[in-house]
């Protein structure tokens, strides 16, 4: 159904050229190897058979794979326009330079290893996910670099669908638009996102991760900063005078609950952690990031630095400690119920390709985050990504395949519930 190596060999040629994005560069693009990687993409959409690709000077591409339904079917006309996204970027994270992948060919279940890093290893016994992709073919970089299967994967899988439907006008569908964006690693992507010029009625992102899985709600993310005011003073003569405002920050770090800090976290527990440390005798401040499923979560966890705030003060009170906390994103389960067909019809495209439909809850956020609040309802579908944004990411070209299949098939049912 699908050319599983053509789906290999796109996928390959993508995650060669590096597009790290650039945290806080103040363009987009945030890095030149986005605009390269987009107009490679923009040639193999139009080489695909997509109508209208536009390459944008901020590196987004859009496309139409135009309606191609009969005119006397029952649905002519009537379909909704289904959106498929993919980003460009990687994560900032880890490098993306001089990516060089590894092919495993039927993976025999064993502890995989890196040769540019022999410390590192994929260990199935502590990875299910892997442990389930038995047989499968596994790629993975050298350990030296990210793989870049986020969001390559996805792109690639939505060029391979592109490609199907050239090739096979008998598989019905309505109006499909396609959009490659950039910078979505650094939350820019989906914001600065034109809706009027994507032009869809609902959404997806080709973003998630194994066999079956559709994002259906995500984090709430909220980030703060701490911001503290010691009392500098000649350090000599500083007895009853001197306060170093980078050891109240650092007593206030301590106070931080090691329970909920990212290392010890799973499931739907909750999380903080900090960043962007930097201070001196005076001033010191930091970044803090709060994530909950439940936005009463994030009031709970505002309430432990509020009373962290006041431990510390009592300690130092001559100290100033100033906390504030601002949303960068939302649980977008409440959005979805406004139109239950986009998890509904991804559940039946799902089962009309084999798999299992597995509701998945994202421990971060997403695209599909923003496209919901912007008034676009979208969620997430699998690509079978692994380890993202880390020298362990691998990705199943399996679950790829599955993936583009399901594409397909969910462009197929819009269409038939339409009729």
């Amino acid at each position: 159904m699908v050319s599983k190596d053509l789906l290999l060999e796109r996928f390959l040629r993508y995650v060669k050229i590096n597009t790290q994005v650039v945290p806080d560069a103040g363009k987009i693009p945030s890095s030149a190897g986005q605009f390269e990687l987009a107009k490679l993409v923009a040639d193999d959409l139009k080489s695909a058979g997509v109508k209208n690709v536009t390459l944008k000077e901020n590196a987004f591409i859009y496309g139409t794979i135009p309606e191609n339904l009969p005119k006397k079917h029952p649905a002519k006309g009537k379909v909704p326009v289904v959106g498929f996204l993919a980003h460009l970027d990687t994560a900032a994270e880890v490098s993306g330079e001089n990516v060089k992948p590894r092919i495993i060919k039927k993976y025999n279940g064993e502890k995989i290893t890196f040769s540019g890093n022999p410390e590192l290893t994929l260990d199935p016994s502590e990875n299910h996910v892997l442990a389930e992709c038995k047989g499968h073919t596994i790629i993975t970089a050298d350990g030296m670099t990210l793989l870049g299967g986020d969001d390559k994967a996805g792109i690639a899988a939505i060029v391979e669908m592109a490609e199907y439907f050239d090739k096979h006008p008998e598989a019905l569908h309505g109006k499909i638009r396609i959009c490659i964006i950039a910078d979505e690693e650094v939350g820019v992507g989906a914001d600065v996102l034109d809706l009027k010029e994507f032009g869809a009625d609902v959404a997806y992102t080709v973003d998630g991760g194994g066999f079956g899985e559709i994002d259906v709600e995500s984090f709430n993310g909220f980030k703060g900063k701490v911001a503290v005011k010691g009392i500098a003073a000649f350090p000599g003569y500083g007895k009853g005078v001197y306060l170093n405002a980078s050891k109240v920050l650092s007593e206030f770090i301590i106070k931080m609950d090691d329970s909920l800090w990212p290392e010890n976290c799973e499931k739907r527990q909750p999380i903080w952690w900090i960043d962007e440390v930097k201070g001196s005798t005076a001033d010191a401040e930091m970044a803090v990031y709060l994530r909950n499923f439940d936005l009463s979560g994030i009031e709970d966890q505002k309430k432990l630095l509020d009373n962290i705030k006041t431990a510390t003060l009592k300690k130092y009170p001559k100290a100033k400690i100033d906390i504030n906390i601002s949303e960068t994103y939302k649980n977008y389960r409440l959005e979805l119920d406004k139109d239950k067909r986009v998890v509904e019809y991804a559940e039946e495209a799902t089962r009309r390709i084999g798999l299992k439909p597995i509701h998945n809850y994202v421990r971060g956020g997403n695209d599909s985050c923003h496209l919901c609040f912007k008034g676009l309802i979208s969620t997430n579908l699998f690509i079978g990504m692994d380890q993202m944004h880390s020298l362990r990411e691998w990705i199943s070209l399996d679950v790829m395949e599955k993936a583009v299949e399901n594409l397909i098939a969910l462009a197929g049912v819009w269409a038939e519930k339409a009729s």
